[in-house]
Formats: structure tokens, C-alpha cells, sequence
């Protein structure tokens, strides 16, 4: 379609024109090429523009496109649109037809979902260009294997390996993060992603939900969060936590696809643990003194009460344009930010892009790939939550809480076929050994008293490759014992390991009968590893037959 015939049809046209996206807040024009759907959130349809169609039809897809911005968050829409650029090319009936029998499963139901936003899902509209095609994409398709999904080494849940060496990767980099001072907006921005981890670790959530908190959502339990004052928001969850013998923060989280930013305050807060708590109020410290100390470069200077006030109203999870914006005057920065304001707050695909950045320097060690090693993703971890939970045998209502989510939405985990998700692989186990054995030379690490790790009777069993690592180290089996599957530790080929082997074959015999299924398991994969230990330094032990 070319501009003068384009410039007519906007004259000529006589509908509804001005729309509003599903964040309330955001109106867009039918015609315009970008439409506004959120905060740092675009819509681009130049590419309408460019196409081959009668000017009935152009009207058509921009109305449905239109509608279903009412029912649909951002992304959700963008991510639909960008399927219907391929869908445009078919839109004769026998083509689509034919180019439907070429796809698979998988793309089908990413078409046929593209084709139900713009035909089934708002009532005041359903394109008329578009419907042939969806009573094609709307025919049944096999049913789903929900299990083999969730069970993918590559997208479903983690493995034990996997998960074990997340969690240990992240606390050494929290540990090595707040131990500098924050003097540039990089360290600041990998101190603030490492946090964001640790939370979508701690609460299960989406990255959508994530970029929502602001430190507003922060309390200390005992005290309650309050609804603000502003219409049809409800911020007030039902339960929250009013009683804790530590000094411990609970946390608010918002709905993730409502559409609306900050919109409906989930029923329940999430009681963060001790360790987690301590860790938010350190960054909590850390993100004001680097705050201020940016104001004050600009002659901004603000007092204490002012500065409580100002950290409320900001997001936990800051854009890094906060620490540049231009801030003419205190006034100024106090009216850019308010309780509902999305000023400099990250996108939930920034959030989630600077986690995989952040696990791909870590470098994660996979059991299942491990060329390739693992990264903290969102879906992987909420998969590998369920699952675990399935397994441990917690009821439908109590697997759907810990993501926030429906039962039904929780069936494919209940209907999981086996008795555990993965297990350690002895070979793994094996070859994960002889790689600390051969990396470092033990007479490097006899140099340093730090390095030597000893027994109740201050007998040599190893030693520690990087000591710091251990000073955060939590593990519930205690050192030794609960060292043999960790990294960081080289057990030593001439120590008596056979006595860790007893202790922890006597401890899986008595938890076994009515310990937690998570101690059991620890249990198991300890002796796994002290068992491979033994054989290794067994092996080192007999004399090699020289090749003469």
C-alpha cells in the first residue's frame, strides 16, 4: 500500500480510532505505525504498511491487532504479532492449508494461539480475514506429553547436579560481589542481577513479577503491607506474615499477567529466609550509599527522612538510567518516581537477559551437558520446584502456592510416572573426581595452612581449592562429610575416607525410616561421592606395571 493511497484511508476512515492497551494508562491511534503499550514498551506495525492487501483488509488486522491489545500484556502481543508477519503470507485459504500440513505441533499451537488473540478472545471483535484460517489451526492437535517436557534436559527441569551447582555458583558470586566496594554503575548492575536471581530463586516468580517490586514491598515480618491510596488497586495481600523468632523481611509481589503494572498484590507474602533477609538489607545499603553518592555528583543533596521516602518509592531492581538521568533538582527526581510510577524500572526481558549473562560468566557445570554447562532460567526453575514437590508428595493446593499459580495449572506434575527426577550418575560422579585429583598439585596447596581441611581429631582429610568459598558454606551435613560433592573441595588419597562412608550409611539408615525425603537424598548423593573417592584413591595406590 503507498503513502498517498494510505494518506486517503486514514482521511476516509470513520471508526473508533483511539484505543486503550491493557495497561489503562496507554492510548494508541489505529493508524500510527509505533503504538505505545507500556512503559519502554512498543509495538512497531510499519511492516502493515509494506503489504500487498486491499485497504479492507489493512483496516481489518489493524482493528484485531487493536482489540486484542485490550486482553493482552505487551509482550504477549508483540510476541503474537511477530507470528502473524508469517501468517500474512497466507492468507488464501488453500495456501494456509497447505503450509499448515508442513508444520509441526509445536509451531501449530504457536500459530493457532496467534489466530485465537485476533479472532476468539475479545467478543467486541473478531477479524474477519483472519477466522477462515483459525477454524483450520482450531482442529484438534495430539495431545501433549506434559512429563516428557518438564523432564527435557535442555528446557525442563534441572537435575540434581544442576540445581546443587546453580545455587553454589550464585552464592559464590554474592559472596565475591559484596565483599567489593561499589564504586562504578557496572559492579552496582552485577550485584543488582545477582539479587535478582537470588529472589527468583527464593519466590518462584517471573521475571514479569520481579521487575515490579520496589523496596516499598520490603518489610519486616511483624509488620503489614498497607493498600495506597489509589483507585481500584488492592496492594493488601490476605496473608502475611505477622511473627518470626529471627530477624527475618517478607516480601510483596504483584500479578504477572493482569497487564497492569503493580495492579493486584498477590493474596499471600513470601517470608524471605534469615540469610536472604540479611543479604536484601545489605543491598538495601548498598544501593543508597551509590545513589547518593551519584545525587551529590549533581548537587543533589538529600536528608535521611527524604532519602527513607525517595528508597520506598524506587524499584528494587533499578534500570541503570537512574544513576544518569539529568536530574535537574530534588524536586524533579521526587516527582519522576511515586508508588505506581515504572519510571526506571527494568523490563521483565532486561531482568531475564541479565541473568543468563550473569550464569553465563559463572559458567555452571552441567551433568547432562557439560560442554555446554547450565543457566539459571525462569521456567527451568519453576519445573524443577514442581516437580520436586510432586515427588516429595505435597498436595495439588500446596505445588500451585509455590508458584501462584491454578491446580489445573500444576496437573502435568502430578501426573509425573516416576519415583525421582534425576539421579547423580556414578560415572559422572567418577569423572568429576579425577578432574580435582589432576588440576591442582597437592604440594601448591600444602603450602598454605588455609588451604588444609581437618577432622574433629585434626587429621588431614583434604583440602579447600579456594578457602573464601567455604566461609558463606551452609550445608546442613557438616565438614567433612557433606564436602565430597562439592567443587571446592580435593580430598586428600592417603586420609581415611571409609569413616565418612560409615557415618553417613548410618545416618541414611536412620533418616530413611522418617527423615525429610530432600535429607535422604543429600545422604545418597554424599556416600555416592565418598564411595568414588575410596575407589579413586584405591586405584592411585597400586603400583603401575612399567611398558618396557
Amino acid at each position: 500500500m503507498n503513502s498517498l493511497t494510505l494518506a486517503i484511508l486514514k482521511q476516509a476512515y470513520k471508526g473508533q480510532r483511539d484505543f486503550h492497551a491493557k495497561n489503562q494508562g496507554y492510548v494508541f491511534n489505529l493508524f500510527s505505525d509505533i503504538w505505545t503499550l507500556g512503559y519502554k514498551s512498543n509495538l512497531n506495525l510499519t511492516w502493515t504498511n509494506d503489504l500487498d492487501i486491499d485497504e479492507s483488509v489493512f483496516i481489518d488486522l489493524r482493528l484485531a491487532i487493536a482489540h486484542s491489545a485490550k486482553s493482552y500484556a505487551s509482550s504477549s502481543l508483540i510476541s503474537n504479532c511477530s507470528t502473524l508477519k508469517t501468517i500474512i503470507n497466507y492468507l488464501n485459504i488453500n495456501d494456509f492449508n497447505a503450509w499448515w500440513l508442513t508444520l509441526d505441533d509445536v509451531y501449530k499451537r504457536q500459530v493457532r494461539n496467534s489466530l485465537y488473540s485476533f479472532c476468539g478472545k475479545d467478543k467486541e471483535y473478531s477479524s474477519s480475514t483472519l477466522i477462515p484460517l483459525y477454524d483450520v489451526a482450531a482442529r484438534p492437535l495430539k495431545q501433549k506429553d506434559g512429563s516428557k517436557y518438564i523432564l527435557d534436559s535442555h528446557n525442563g527441569s534441572y537435575s540434581e547436579v544442576e540445581h546443587d551447582n546453580i545455587l553454589e555458583s550464585l552464592r559464590i558470586a554474592t559472596t565475591q560481589s559484596l565483599d567489593l566496594d561499589i564504586l562504578t554503575t557496572h559492579q552496582f548492575t552485577n550485584l543488582r542481577n545477582i539479587i535478582a536471581s537470588q529472589l527468583m530463586i527464593a519466590t518462584v516468580r517471573r521475571s514479569t513479577q520481579l521487575r515490579q517490586i520496589k523496596w516499598c514491598d520490603v518489610l519486616p515480618v511483624g509488620q503489614t503491607f498497607q493498600s495506597h491510596k489509589s483507585k481500584n488497586r488492592d496492594w493488601q495481600p490476605i496473608t502475611q506474615h505477622l511473627f518470626s523468632d529471627v530477624e527475618q523481611l517478607h516480601l510483596r509481589t504483584f500479578k504477572g499477567k493482569d497487564g497492569e503494572f503493580r495492579y493486584n498484590a498477590e493474596y499471600r507474602s513470601h517470608r524471605l529466609e534469615p540469610n536472604l533477609s540479611i543479604l536484601l538489607l545489605r543491598y538495601y545499603h548498598t544501593y543508597q550509599q551509590f545513589l547518593t553518592n551519584q545525587l551529590n555528583e549533581k548537587e543533589i543533596i538529600i536528608n535521611t527522612e527524604e532519602m527513607k521516602e525517595l528508597m520506598g518509592r524506587l524499584p528494587l531492581l533499578p534500570d541503570q538510567s537512574l544513576f544518569s538521568s539529568p536530574f535537574g533538582s530534588k524536586e524533579m527526581l521526587f516527582r519522576s518516581v511515586s508508588e505506581t510510577s515504572e519510571a526506571y524500572h527494568q523490563s521483565s526481558d532486561s531482568i531475564s537477559t541479565n541473568i543468563r549473562y550473569l550464569f553465563k560468566k559463572l559458567k555452571v557445570e552441567s551433568d547432562r551437558h557439560p560442554l555446554n554447562g547450565v543457566k539459571l532460567a525462569n521456567n527451568r526453575w519453576r519445573h524443577t520446584q514442581l516437580t520436586n514437590a510432586a515427588w516429595l508428595g505435597f498436595t495439588p493446593a500446596q505445588i500451585a502456592n509455590i508458584t501462584g499459580v491454578t491446580i489445573d495449572a500444576v496437573k502435568s506434575y502430578l501426573d509425573l510416572k516416576v519415583k525421582e527426577r534425576v539421579k547423580i550418575d556414578k560415572a559422572y560422579a567418577g569423572n568429576h573426581i579425577i578432574k580435582r585429583f589432576d588440576s591442582i598439585s597437592i604440594q601448591e596447596l600444602q603450602k598454605n595452612e588455609e588451604f588444609i581441611l581437618k577432622n574433629e581429631f585434626d587429621v588431614e582429610i583434604g583440602y579447600k581449592r579456594n578457602p573464601a568459598n567455604c566461609s558463606s558454606c551452609q550445608s546442613k551435613g557438616g565438614a567433612p562429610m557433606a564436602c565430597y560433592p562439592c567443587d571446592n573441595f580435593r580430598p586428600l588419597e592417603t586420609a581415611n575416607h571409609q569413616q565418612y562412608l560409615d557415618k553417613a550409611r548410618r545416618k541414611l539408615e536412620i533418616n530413611s525410616q522418617s527423615g525429610h525425603p530432600a535429607t535422604v537424598n543429600k545422604l545418597k548423593k554424599i556416600i555416592n561421592y565418598i564411595e568414588v573417592t575410596i575407589a579413586l584413591c584405591n586405584e592411585k595406590k597400586i603400583p603401575k606395571l612399567e611398558v618396557k
